[in-house]
């Protein structure tokens, strides 16, 4: 994959990139974990399956998007022997789910509703949470998409060539059918927790690395919240690739997660 693929042609962030921050011999692998998000069917272009069978175009498919699974393939394998976990995330939505369109009248594709905030789960977050001082909203904007992810179809399954046999655990995400989730830590409410982030804890990680689909969204909120909980946090490049809707949205949150204190490095240099 080239730098122009990756950074959309922005000069800065093919700088960052071209820095080679190199990372693999500062970090301590028995602390550290891959987080590959949502290496799934509905995600990527079509494709020939290991059985010679045609898997159609995913529901939502990121253009390209599987050009990053034999690098990332290799990042996890490089993760796993030096010690470290390699975790994945799986978008698992139940039928009807708030973020198809198709579930609410009158409304298509691309088009936004407003979702309001439990109480209840702003009470308990402040609880579990307290040092965590970012205003939680009353309502927050959901976008709608194709039906896709689908729990136990083909589309919610792993593409065949992201190598299952590495992960350490899987962190299903968007099961509740009244909320979706971006993030693998939060619910898009930005204050329902998952289990994410209990397991780190447990296991004693406090550094994340991570790759996946799609930078603008899934990895995006991933990034934005692994920095908020106090992780070290490195997202290699070159194993994320973005859907870009809106135009532009690749450019912006990858600006975003690098002031915020995100360092991007190549995978090669983990």
């Amino acid at each position: 994959m080239t730098g122009e693929n990756y950074f959309c042609g922005n000069p800065y962030l093919e700088y960052l990139f071209l820095s080679h921050y190199n990372i693999g011999m500062n970090l301590d692998f028995s602390t550290t974990a891959l987080l590959a998000i949502d290496i799934q069917n509905d995600f990527c272009p079509a494709y020939t399956g290991l059985d010679g069978k045609e898997h159609s175009i995913g529901a939502l498919a990121v253009s390209r998007g599987n050009e990053i699974i034999d690098p990332l393939n290799n990042l996890a394998e490089k993760v796993h022997k030096r010690g470290g976990k390699v975790l994945a995330t799986q978008d698992w939505h139940p039928e009807g789910h708030i973020s198809f369109a198709s579930s609410h009248k009158n409304k298509k594709i691309g088009d936004i509703i407003i979702v309001p905030v439990l109480e209840k789960a702003i009470v308990a977050f402040n609880k579990k949470f307290p040092d965590l001082t970012d205003p939680i909203p009353a309502a927050v904007q959901q976008a709608l998409w194709p039906v896709h992810c689908l729990q136990n179809s083909k589309g919610a399954a792993f593409h065949e060539y992201f190598n299952t046999q590495l992960i350490d655990f899987v962190f299903r995400k968007g099961f509740r059918k009244n909320i979706d989730s971006y993030s693998a830590f939060f619910e898009n409410d930005r204050c329902t927790p998952t289990d994410l982030y209990g397991y780190l804890k447990e296991q004693g990680i406090d550094t994340l690395i991570f790759g996946g689909l799609a930078t603008d969204y899934c990895v995006f909120y991933t990034v934005i919240d692994s920095l908020r909980l106090g992780f070290k946090t490195f997202v290699a490049g070159d194993v994320c690739m973005g859907i870009d809707i809106p135009a532009g949205s690749v450019q912006k949150t990858i600006t975003t997660m690098t002031e915020q204190g995100a360092v991007f490095v190549s995978a090669a240099d983990v």
